[in-house]
C-alpha cells in the first residue's frame, strides 16, 4: 500500500557552494534585515539559542550553506 507522501512530487535543486551562500545571504537580509556575517556571528555567540522565532530557526537551518 502506498502512503500519501509517495504520490507527492518533490522537487530538489542542487546548489553550488556560491549559490548556497547567495541564497543564505538573501534570506538573512530579507527576514532579518542584517548582513549574513552578523547573523552568523550572533548565532555562534549563542544569541539565538533559546529562540522560537520561526524565521530565525529557518535561517539557523540554512547556516551550513554559508560556511
Amino acid at each position: 500500500m502506498r502512503g500519501a507522501m509517495a504520490d507527492a512530487a518533490i522537487e530538489v535543486e542542487e546548489l553550488t557552494q556560491a549559490e548556497g551562500r547567495k541564497m543564505f545571504a538573501a534570506q538573512v537580509r530579507d527576514r532579518l534585515g542584517m548582513q549574513p556575517e552578523e547573523f552568523l556571528q550572533r548565532l555562534d555567540s549563542g544569541e539565538f539559542d533559546d529562540t522560537d522565532d520561526e524565521g530565525v530557526v529557518r535561517l539557523m537551518m540554512l547556516a551550513p550553506f554559508a560556511r
